[in-house]
């Protein structure tokens, strides 16, 4: 038994809890406020093999990350269903050229006029205690799809409609509270927080 067995093993016993997140996501606010639901998607390396005259060795390749989906709350107005739906739309082909003008000059960004049709997005996870704990940061997020809202007069409860919005992005990382990407598990005795 190694002289250091103790130092080996979790220091915090506690678990992570499926129910403590908020989720941010600049271009969406309103969306994201009534999230109900979203992931860490997967990781994966493609695996690429090497044919050789006897068999094929796998050697690591690229990273590819999973698409993030987050299931929220449409209010009555569809003010955030419509966040979504009117940035997700002219990334498509548009209408009309005015459409597609319409949105450059709404979504353009300082004197160098470069369209913004990224944003970056935050997933807090928050400790038993409801205090924030670590965050998965995702950059260049942008929506691939929107789902349905079916409206069904047959139903006998009064379920309130629940959207899925799922993004692409160019990565994410596990951070600390500080902003430093996390390597190994930072843990904070009580009271000495970040």
């Amino acid at each position: 038994m190694s002289a250091n067995w103790y130092e080996d093993q979790i220091q915090n016993n506690n678990y992570l809890s499926p129910i403590g997140f908020s989720f941010t996501l600049e271009k969406a606010p309103k969306a994201t406020f009534l999230a109900q639901s979203c992931q860490i998607p997967d990781i994966s390396i493609g695996a690429v093999e090497v044919p050789t005259p006897f068999q094929r060795y796998p050697i690591d390749g690229n990273f590819v990350f999973g698409d993030f989906s987050i299931e929220f709350l449409v209010d009555e107005n569809l003010e955030n269903y419509l966040e979504l739906h009117n940035w997700l739309r002219p990334l498509g082909v548009p209408d009309t050229f005015a459409e597609r003008a319409r949105y450059e000059k709404e979504v353009t960004t300082g004197r160098d006029q470069v369209v913004n049709k990224f944003s970056d997005g935050t997933l807090t996870v928050l400790t038993n205690g409801m205090a924030s704990n670590f965050q998965v940061v995702f950059m260049d997020m942008f929506p691939v799809s929107l789902s349905t809202l079916e409206f069904d007069a047959t139903l006998t409860d009064n379920n309130f409609f629940r959207a899925r919005a799922t993004f692409r992005y160019s990565m994410y990382e596990l951070r600390s509270l500080n902003g430093q990407r996390l390597t190994k598990a930072q843990w904070f005795p009580e009271g000495t927080g970040v």
